[in-house]
């Protein structure tokens, strides 16, 4: 994965954190599936939150799983069918409503799930060290983050007036210099 992109060079590269934060996510997810991998799970590191709470509560469905995470429900389907492809989960019908399936992990799938709480226990500690190194605990930030952006958001930041300003900043600028591409020598 490369480290630095033009975003990270631009003049307005503070206003990308979004896509800094998502090459963040790509790398621990990336660098997460080969520590995974490593330790004889099959499932990618996405899917860890699946496995945990199909192994912790019962009665699970996939749509109680996509409310729990917050996450499309298609997108946990997805989830949930490779899962069940690997032989880490299987779809039982509910007793009590024969029109839900719940889900519940197979023995395989068990033994994953102990492997994977260890890495999560070690994990833990990793980015604990990481954290030091780098001098802030990113897990808190990105919560606190994310909580004051519910409380206030981006566009509530920018004030009700940017949509009116967009017009006279069209108007101040009618050329934009363009420099040569980066990628021709």
């Amino acid at each position: 994965m490369k480290t630095m992109t033009y975003v990270d060079i631009h003049s307005a590269s503070e206003a990308f954190l979004g896509n800094r934060l998502s090459r963040l996510v790509d790398l621990i997810v990336e660098q997460g599936d080969g520590l995974l991998r490593q330790g004889g799970i099959s499932f990618p590191a996405r899917a860890s939150s699946a496995v945990l709470l199909i192994e912790e509560y019962e009665n699970l469905s996939t749509a109680d799983i996509a409310r729990l995470l917050g996450q499309p429900h298609q997108l946990v389907t997805q989830r949930i069918d490779l899962l069940i492809d690997l032989g880490l989960v299987e779809r039982r019908s509910d007793q009590q409503d024969g029109r839900r399936k719940i889900l519940a992990l197979t023995a395989k799938g068990a033994r994953e799930a102990i492997v994977l709480h260890a890495c999560l226990n070690r994990a833990e500690q990793v980015f604990a060290e990481l954290y030091d190194e780098i001098g802030v605990n990113l897990s808190k930030i990105t919560q606190r983050a994310i909580l004051a952006l519910a409380d206030n958001s981006l566009q509530d930041r920018f004030g009700a007036n940017w949509s009116d300003n967009t017009q006279a900043i069209l108007q101040g600028r009618r050329t934009t210099q363009r420099n040569k591409s980066p990628c021709v020598t």
